[in-house]
């Protein structure tokens, strides 16, 4: 929610910033103005569905700029892992968690459901019990590497 605040108020700034009440002389094109306030706007209205969704037979992950469908049968385990994305140069983040799926043996990370670690094991727990998974590997963390 902090990061939709964030871009409506860059989108508000950017409307100040065509509107100039002080100087109605200067007449110059609108476009590129327009495009700071276009882009945050958009962004803003994406991040009300960034999340997961389960939808009949398969699971929804929408991100800020993909959307991917994985088949619910495919999914073994939900668990909260340590963030590791874009924000954090993607080093492991003690700070903030996010989910991961393992999806036909291999871990599918899903950044766009990051936050706090209670929360994200919250939304994990519920995923599983939504997809009727154990409590397999809720642990948090990455796996150790078995050598």
């Amino acid at each position: 929610m902090a990061s939709i605040m964030f871009l409506l108020l860059l989108a508000g700034a950017a409307v100040g910033g065509i509107y100039d009440p002080v100087d109605r002389s200067a007449t110059g094109a609108l476009w590129p103005g327009a495009l700071f306030v276009v882009a945050p706007m958009m962004l803003a209205l994406r991040g009300f569905i960034v999340g997961v969704v389960v939808v009949g037979d398969n699971v929804i992950s929408r991100g800020w700029f993909r959307t991917r469908t994985i088949a619910r049968a495919d999914i073994s385990a939900v668990r909260a892992v340590n963030y590791s994305g874009y924000w954090n140069r993607s080093s492991s983040s003690k700070l903030f968690s996010m989910l991961e799926l393992r999806v036909a043996g291999s871990e599918v990370e899903i950044p766009a459901v990051v936050g706090r670690p209670v929360k994200v094991q919250r939304l994990a727990s519920e995923l599983r019990d939504a997809l009727s998974l154990g409590a397999n590997s809720d642990q948090v963390g990455r796996p150790s590497s078995q050598n």
